[in-house]
């Protein structure tokens, strides 16, 4: 990997460590104050959001660099992840419906139930750390160029 690409996935990675702790932070709030609060939801709507891009954009940067590969669509990445041993099948599977609540968030987003995204605000976090533990894993083990 060349020395820009490994500091743009740097950059990258540190920017969802930074989010991450932003939705550590609003994990404390409650259900009920989550839903009332229009600026405590929105923010975590938000990080959401960018935090799977960055998984997203992190997954599409790996695959190409070093399996030589490209998902033409954000559903493919998570799926190629598994296959090309970024990320263990399983932890793929489980969490493979990320895409499809990115997409709700750009999409949809008239149609979002504040409860689902408390909930996925609630694992979000763990889920994130994991990310970041499997590519700097996988980046490890490739040959230094």
């Amino acid at each position: 990997m060349k020395l820009y690409e490994k500091e743009s996935v740097n950059n990258k990675l540190f920017r969802l460590s930074e989010i991450t702790k932003i939705l550590d932070e609003l994990c404390s709030v409650s259900k009920e104050d989550f839903i009332k609060d229009a600026t405590v939801n929105s923010a975590a709507m938000f990080n959401l959001l960018i935090g799977i891009t960055i998984i997203l954009d992190i997954g599409q940067h790996l695959l190409a660099q070093f399996a030589s590969r490209t998902a033409h669509e954000y559903k493919e990445v998570i799926k190629y992840l598994a296959e090309e041993k970024v990320v263990p099948r399983k932890f793929a599977e489980e969490n493979e419906s990320m895409v499809s609540f990115r997409n709700l968030l750009v999409h949809d987003y008239d149609k979002i139930d504040l409860v689902r995204v408390y909930e996925y605000l609630r694992k979000a976090p763990d889920i994130f750390r994991q990310f970041v533990k499997y590519f700097v894993e996988f980046m490890e083990k490739q040959p230094k160029s």
